[in-house]
């Protein structure tokens, strides 16, 4: 039962919770420090939120982002309905004169100048859930307008498990202050909607004549008394409506949210940007990240400037539009790319780890989906796979620029978990999904090992990682080989060998017979690692042969760092070509090498502790294509 509440008064004011002796302090809002807030981040996380609360209706999540200009008499009036002369104002001038205020100093200055212009963004979302719940429970209201660090999703599928993307509000702020208006889409009020609150994110301060110390967020507010003493509550019906209209943020109504950041600004730029030029970066960033959504018809997506109306579409921007074929396409049959334009796929397979409690994961599968690239494309990312799930947001262009040579280029897809197939997903697709949530990182632009897969899932999910983006390597080699032809992956890709160990092969695709036997070994040698090995060829009959040689450092956790560059391999046979790309070492064997022998050595870097430090051994990568006169 909910507590009894008993309104203060009928003023709009600001509520700050105040701090006995010795409670904690804050110098700022630390999650402004926990990821990269550019304007593409921006636009990345709110367009998450955004997606990951649409209804379950079939019809697209629309976001709108506006830019208002305000000066003279609207920005008084602006701010008098925000309340800057009944609290706000005098907090942020209060936070100015301290050791973190700089930022709210300029704010100061530039409301206090009256030919200065004041400049918000409302971000307005539809078809979505709302603020709907309570200051009390686990809901989307408290998730946004009291908790730090935690998230409210729709269900496992949804783009972050973190709770942090929503910072990027308060960060992109000059006055640290976000005014929040909604119409809520279901709940025991959702007939009162709409429903505004405004919140602040200040560090700790005291206001002048006044030795209370007050905690950093504050909300715009009705205060109320409840048994635990009093707390902010949100305005409803006609006066939020009222309240709305005057802080430019009234919406249709029509299920969703609308907030609006005060005084937006890009706290990576020294320089105020043109509204048209964020307003067409804004439409990139969209495309860039939300195109399989977008092409989907999940969501919508539109950028308002006082000129102009731009909207988000997937042909809007060239550099994404070979990714949208390869998607369209990535079901094909064809495992060949013969002509610039084609494209090919093929499923790469997943061993999921059983779950935390116990229970069993199916074996599944992602889709991996490349276009051979042309003269006439964009090449912003050539040679780079988008990895993207069940959400729509791609996580990461994955650059694999050494797996590309000659003219094989590419634009790759990896269509994971719902987003693998059209149609209900499978189990397996589902549970993929989830696996894949859990292993993105706050910033949502890896698939890694995160402790939110430790606490999900038993261990094995960092070979699970490993393994698919390995095959995913050998996929991308057998689909852009110019003789990959066949029903097998394995026909055309020997995997790849561990350098520290037996040397044997680890199996991560189909069986079928082995195409090469290859022995490595590795050592340090004073200031850069030495290697050598031997490949020898196992068919009778061939047209040839190519191998990559690889060197990644491994840390004492058994995690992966950064590829150690290969300066030179030599070879002792004749008939064989060796090339350098990206520290990568590139050998091609004419027909009748059946075996080579190499060493190499990498780069030295003094000012890197190879042994001592976070790399104490490395791992081989030797990845072999066998040419043969029926194509395999």
């Amino acid at each position: 039962m909910d507590q009894e509440q008993i309104p203060i008064d009928e003023t709009a004011e600001w509520f700050f919770f105040s701090g006995g002796p010795g409670a904690p302090r804050y110098g700022d809002d630390p999650t402004k420090h926990a990821v990269d807030h550019d304007s593409e981040a921006f636009v990345r996380e709110v367009l998450q939120n955004a997606n990951d609360q649409g209804l379950p209706n079939g019809e697209p999540v629309k976001v709108e982002f506006g830019f208002v200009t305000l000066t003279g008499e609207e920005k008084e009036e602006f701010l008098d309905a925000l309340g800057w002369d009944d609290g706000l104002g005098e907090r942020m001038r209060a936070v100015a004169d301290t050791h973190n205020g700089h930022r709210y100093e300029r704010v100061v200055e530039r409301v206090n100048d009256s030919d200065a212009e004041l400049r918000l963004l409302v971000v307005e979302d539809s078809n979505t859930t709302g603020l709907t719940g309570s200051w009390d429970e686990d809901s989307n209201y408290a998730a946004l307008v009291r908790d730090e660090l935690y998230s409210s999703k729709q269900d496992d599928t949804a783009g972050g498990s973190y709770g942090l993307g929503k910072s990027v509000l308060w960060t992109f702020s000059g006055a640290s202050t976000v005014v929040f208006n909604s119409h809520l889409a279901h709940g025991e009020r959702g007939d009162d909607s709409p429903r505004l609150i405004a919140r602040s994110k200040f560090p700790t301060h005291q206001l002048p004549e006044d030795d209370t110390t007050y905690q950093g967020a504050g909300w715009l507010c009705q205060p109320i008394e409840t048994d635990d003493g009093p707390r902010p509550e949100s305005f409803w019906g006609e006066r939020a409506s009222r309240l709305a209209e005057q802080l430019y943020v009234e919406r249709p109504v029509n299920s969703g949210t609308s907030a609006m950041v005060v005084e937006f600004q890009d706290p990576t730029r020294d320089e105020r940007p043109d509204v048209q030029d964020l307003a067409q970066e804004f439409v990139d960033a969209s495309v860039k990240y939300f195109w399989p959504a977008i092409y989907r018809g999940d969501l919508e997506i539109t950028v308002e400037t006082p000129d102009e109306t731009l909207t988000a579409d997937v042909q809007s921007v060239p550099a994404i539009r070979p990714f949208v074929e390869a998607y369209d396409e990535r079901m094909t049959d064809t495992q060949t790319l013969v002509d610039p334009g084609d494209v090919a796929g093929l499923d790469i397979p997943v061993e999921l780890p059983p779950r935390a409690d116990g229970a069993e994961t199916p074996d599944g599968s992602v889709r991996l989906s490349a276009r051979l690239a042309s003269p006439a494309d964009d090449d912003a990312y050539l040679n780079n796979v988008a990895l993207f799930r069940g959400a729509g947001m791609v996580v990461k262009y994955y650059d694999q620029s050494r797996v590309a040579y000659g003219d094989r280029n590419f634009f790759g897809v990896l269509a994971a978990g719902e987003a693998r197939m059209e149609g209900a997903p499978s189990e397996s697709d589902l549970e993929i999904d989830r696996f894949l949530r859990f292993a993105e990182p706050p910033e949502h632009d890896e698939w890694e090992s995160t402790e939110n897969l430790r606490e999900q899932y038993q261990r094995g999910f960092r070979m699970a990682l490993d393994d698919m983006f390995g095959t995913l390597r050998d996929g991308l080699r057998h689909l852009i080989s110019k003789g990959g032809s066949g029903d097998s992956l394995s026909d055309n890709v020997l995997n790849r060998f561990p350098i520290h160990g037996s040397g044997n092969p680890r199996s991560t695709v189909s069986p079928a017979e082995p195409a090469f036997e290859i022995e490595s070994s590795s050592r340090f040698d004073g200031d850069a690692w030495a290697v050598s090995g031997r490949i020898i060829v196992l068919p009778e009959e061939f047209d040839g042969w190519s191998a990559d040689i690889s060197l990644t450092g491994v840390g004492e956790d058994g995690s992966h760092y950064d590829d150690i560059p290969i300066d030179q391999v030599e070879i002792d046979q004749s008939g064989v070509t060796v090339t350098y790309d990206d520290g990568c070492a590139h050998l091609v064997a004419e027909e009748y090498v059946d075996e080579v022998s190499f060493s190499g050595r990498s780069h030295s870097d003094e000012a890197a502790d190879l042994v001592h430090g976070d790399v104490g051994a490395t791992q081989l990568e030797i990845l072999a294509e066998l040419q043969t006169s029926e194509g395999d």
